[in-house]
């Protein structure tokens, strides 16, 4: 399945959702190809440290390299076709190539998630258009949900459906919307909500995922249940986590009931 991760402005978080969501899919077994398609601003690539390798997608969108050649397979699992931060590397990429580069390989993937550029624009159609389902990233504020409702209508006008809304960075201010006003504006259910956490910013300075630099986080859990909710085999991880937890102390008590015997 190819998943564009979508936002109608920048600075809400998309490309660490997108980064955090691969990371959490490919935890549960999934193979995942993240992709950044924002090939004019990419940062996909610099949470994983991949920023300044070559090939990248610019050069396959030059037509100098086969894509395979510029996937790179991360500690964690997930596979990443980065973008280089190259001015020059931009200018000779040809967007049109896009659809077909990203149709050759999805095949081999359980999952494609398309990190695309902020905004609406001619890059934001093709990465709409490429995808199975759009994942729309805001943050509980007026202006992103305005702007994330005008990416939910070109989604319908390129014809591709959208697998569900994430509420990205909650808890920061006081009297932000929430989740039942934001879904009656939008139109859309919102499937995951993901709070402020000091964690993101500090694995991100690490180059790391939040799910590697602190995997009990609040935030890593959201990613670990949003994942889960994307593969449609949700539960709470916590009441997993739980579960072990007394299954283990059952074990101990009978031992000790035993032995007491």
């Amino acid at each position: 399945m190819i998943i564009t991760v979508a936002s109608g402005k920048g600075g809400v978080g998309k490309t660490t959702v997108t980064a955090n969501l691969g990371v959490a899919l490919s935890k549960i077994g999934k193979k995942v190809l993240l992709v950044d398609g924002d090939i004019s601003m990419a940062n996909l690539g610099i949470i994983f440290n991949l920023e300044k390798k070559k090939p990248s997608l610019h050069e396959v969108l030059a037509g100098e390299h086969d894509v395979r050649e510029a996937i790179y397979r991360h500690k964690t699992g997930v596979y990443v076709l980065p973008t280089s931060l190259s001015i020059e590397g931009y200018k000779r990429s040809d967007l049109d190539l896009f659809p077909e580069v990203i149709s050759d390989i999805a095949d081999n993937y359980d999952y494609v998630l398309i990190d695309a550029p902020a905004g609406l624009n001619r890059d934001m159609a093709v990465h709409l258009a490429v995808a199975d389902k759009v994942l729309i990233v805001l943050t509980p504020e007026l202006f992103s949900i305005s702007d994330g409702l005008k990416i939910k209508q070109s989604s319908e006008m390129a014809g591709t459906p959208i697998l569900g809304v994430v509420l990205n960075r909650i808890g920061r201010d006081f009297g932000e919307m929430g989740v039942d006003e934001i879904e009656m504006i939008i139109e859309e259910k919102v499937i995951s909500t993901i709070p402020e956490d000091e964690n993101i910013r500090n694995a991100t300075l690490k180059r790391m995922s939040v799910i590697e630099y602190a995997p009990k986080s609040p935030s890593a859990v959201a990613h670990m249940n949003l994942a889960l909710k994307i593969v449609g085999s949700y539960v709470d991880i916590r009441k997993i986590e739980e579960v072990h937890k007394e299954s283990i102390l059952s074990r101990i008590k009978r031992l000790v009931w035993r032995f007491v015997r």
